[in-house]
């Protein structure tokens, strides 16, 4: 027998637990997909918040006061948007946590083809994403507060 094939150990569970922890894995995979989708639509809605306040400062006001009030507006939709990934991204992981413990209760073969990509690997590509997002994020106020900056 090749490494390949795997003797196949049953799931013990009966048709009825089965079919309820497909549909706890189908929902936290569905839940999963959903937080990622909100991670992304963040970052994308809060770099339109600092292209607006930046059309603000250009076309309403270059005032000393309204430039600042607009400073300390892009860094706060900043910390909140940085504050909503990572809770999202906690999100994920209960999320992940639940696949993994049903996973678990699920036959040899369906443990062997989830593990074609290591928790290892699957860990730093979802930090890879959120760091990213959160420097997306930072470069985005850092270039809008210098827009604004040279707009006043």
């Amino acid at each position: 027998m090749s490494n390949d094939e795997l003797e196949i150990e049953p799931s013990e569970l009966d048709e009825m637990t089965h079919r309820e922890l497909g549909l706890i894995y189908d929902d936290s995979t569905r839940t999963t997909l959903f937080t990622k989708g909100i991670q992304w639509r963040t970052v994308g809605s809060t770099l339109i918040i600092f292209i607006a306040m930046v059309g603000l400062a250009k076309f309403v006001s270059s005032a000393a006061d309204f430039v600042r009030i607009l400073k300390v507006a892009i860094i706060l939709s900043s910390m909140g948007a940085i504050f909503m990934l990572v809770i999202f991204q906690f999100w994920k992981h209960a999320e992940g946590q639940k696949i993994r413990a049903v996973e678990r209760q699920y036959s040899s073969l369906f443990r062997g083809i989830r593990m074609k990509k290591s928790r290892l690997e699957a860990n730093i590509h979802r930090y890879l994403l959120l760091t990213f997002m959160i420097l997306v994020l930072l470069a985005g106020a850092f270039v809008a507060i210098t827009a604004i900056d040279k707009i006043s």
